[in-house]
């Protein structure tokens, strides 16, 4: 699957990019509970029929075929899939979240 991004512009960004469930793209993969990197997420679905309301959560599918369903404002820490920069354990397992969304 090809993803398409400005690769310059990315690398003045952080390796490990803070972001809210809401703002999470396409090709980059999740820093999960215990510090390890999830699949890289194919598909970003904004849940319309929610019992909360639209635009109050996020379902992310993954490309080892698992979803998981966030609330808007969540914050989670995103790695591009094709990250080339080390990443230092230290750094990633702190960006770890204590919970995660709900796996469908």
């Amino acid at each position: 699957m090809a993803f398409y991004r400005d690769e310059r512009a990315a690398r003045r960004l952080p390796a490990l990019l803070p972001v809210e469930s809401q703002h999470v793209d396409e090709g980059y993969r999740l820093v999960g509970p215990g510090g390890r990197l999830t699949a890289v997420v194919v598909h970003v679905q904004w849940v319309d029929n929610h019992p909360a309301g639209p635009d109050t959560h996020v379902v992310l599918s993954l490309e080892d075929g698992s979803d998981v369903e966030f609330p808007f404002g969540v914050p989670l820490t995103a790695v591009w899939h094709a990250e080339r920069r080390p990443l230092d354990p230290a750094d990633v397992a702190a960006a770890a979240p204590a919970s995660w969304g709900r796996p469908l």
